[in-house]
């Protein structure tokens, strides 16, 4: 849904002009002053402005330089409305680069042709549509890394909730990548440019959580409080923008309950407080919990999960996307070499080795791995330390080696040393012939038989 400010001081004109473009299919801030449209712009990326000629507190132009750049075209529409234009207006207007004069009173016909040519975000331009192929071709949607089908479709539902206000729960194992996609929906959304604050449920095993995240009176603090008199809460913080609450099964049931009333009744209060605070964020929460099961348990609120169950975002595991590994080692180095200034690289056979391991801690054990690596390298990375599974000793992925095991069968074994030899010396079947010591023929044979030929 496209997103219009109306900055106009006359309340029945405002209230007027809201149904008009509500009507039309926009959703609305208003604003009556040029100092309440700049707050509004802080919290909202508009897609057309409306504005008066004449405000309270200046003219309705001296808000232009204040508007964001927004593709396609880097700039917002601009409608201004006057009952007094001029040919001297209208030349200052143009100078600023305004869309176009609405002459009061207000021509409704006027009016909604020309929102009629308002582009609507799921309208972009062939060029734009074009750019955002290619970039997820090349594997890149916002904070996100990945090309796979499965990656593509949650992709997909980025676009689809950045356009809403709702709720949205992100589920899926550890270190898959669930406050990423939290952070990329933030990202596509009009909230883009104020807070994401991401917050840890798992904090409230050790520190009581209700001033973590409500914020906290000077009449409940100890001795020690903040000079201003107040602790400031994750709900304060995020204002505008996005809260992240990661592993929400673990916030005790009595803050749960607390945050359903906040979602609901649009206000909070402080630990010692006794007045309600407006909320002013979106919501997304994350677990790797089975959420249902959560719910039977009695660890995820009932109502909550009701609340936040309608977009559900299921994060694949890292093993069911081997084919992206290659694409996040890179993205890893690629932001080590920029942090630490230096131009390490990944050896393309050390690739080749550690995409096919399972990666059982998902994401956030592939970069843990490269960074290790990576500060135990020179000039090329060429092996990662992984754990054992089940264990908690480390073996090494390197490339040119197999790894065998007393009492494994010798037509495992065999078939391992054909692939690793393959993968060596680039898929040439001759070069891995002569390599393994067997004839060309023998070694088709023996592809067939692996169902490689």
């Amino acid at each position: 849904m496209p997103h219009a400010l109306i900055v106009e001081d006359d309340p029945n004109s405002l209230s007027g002009l809201s149904a008009i473009l509500d009507a039309d299919g926009f959703s609305v801030d208003t604003a009556a002053t040029l100092a309440e449209a700049k707050r509004a712009l802080t919290r909202f990326i508009p897609d057309v402005v409306l504005i008066d000629l004449n405000l309270p507190d200046g003219k309705g132009l001296d808000l232009l330089p204040s508007l964001p750049v927004q593709p396609p075209d880097g700039t917002v529409p601009v409608i201004v409305m006057t009952g007094n234009a001029t040919v001297e207006s209208a030349i200052e207007g143009l100078r600023h680069g305004i869309w176009d004069y609405l002459l009061k009173p207000i021509s409704i016909p006027r009016l909604r042709s020309l929102l009629a040519r308002i582009p609507r975000p799921f309208e972009l331009s062939e060029e734009v549509l074009s750019l955002k192929a290619m970039l997820r071709h090349l594997g890149r949607f916002g904070p996100m890394v990945g090309r796979s089908p499965l990656i593509q479709n949650i992709y997909d539902a980025i676009e689809r909730l950045a356009l809403g206000e709702s709720p949205v729960l992100v589920v899926g194992e550890i270190g898959t990548g669930k406050e990423t996609v939290a952070r990329a929906i933030h990202h596509c959304s009009r909230r883009r440019k104020a807070p994401f604050v991401a917050f840890d449920c798992r904090q409230a095993e050790s520190r009581p959580s209700s001033s973590l995240l409500f914020g906290q009176e000077r009449s409940a603090l100890p001795m020690s409080a903040l000079s201003d008199g107040r602790a400031t809460g994750a709900f304060e913080r995020a204002t505008g923008g996005t809260l992240f609450l990661d592993e929400i099964t673990q916030l005790p049931l009595e803050q749960q309950r607390l945050l359903v009333e906040a979602l609901e009744n649009r206000t909070f209060r402080r630990v010692g407080g006794s007045h309600d605070i407006p909320t002013d964020f979106r919501l997304i929460v994350a677990t790797s919990d089975d959420v249902q099961r959560a719910v039977a348990e009695g660890r995820l609120h009932e109502a909550l999960y009701r609340l936040i169950d309608t977009y559900m975002v299921p994060m694949p595991p890292l093993r069911e996307r081997l084919e992206d590994v290659e694409l996040l080692a890179h993205y890893f180095v690629e932001q080590l070499n920029a942090r630490e200034g230096t131009q390490k690289r990944l050896a393309p056979a050390a690739i080749r080795a550690f995409s096919d391991y399972e990666w059982p801690g998902n994401v956030q054990e592939l970069r843990e791995s490269i960074e290790i690596a990576y500060r135990h390298s020179d000039g090329v990375i060429d092996s990662l330390d992984v754990p054992e599974n089940g264990s908690g000793s480390k073996r090494v992925i390197r490339p040119g080696t197999v790894e065998i095991s007393v009492g494994m069968p010798l037509e495992e074994v065999e078939e391992m040393l054909i692939r690793a030899t393959l993968d060596a010396v680039g898929g040439t079947r001759h070069r891995a012939a002569s390599m393994l010591g067997i004839s060309p023929k023998t070694l088709y044979n023996k592809l067939q038989k692996m169902k490689l030929a």
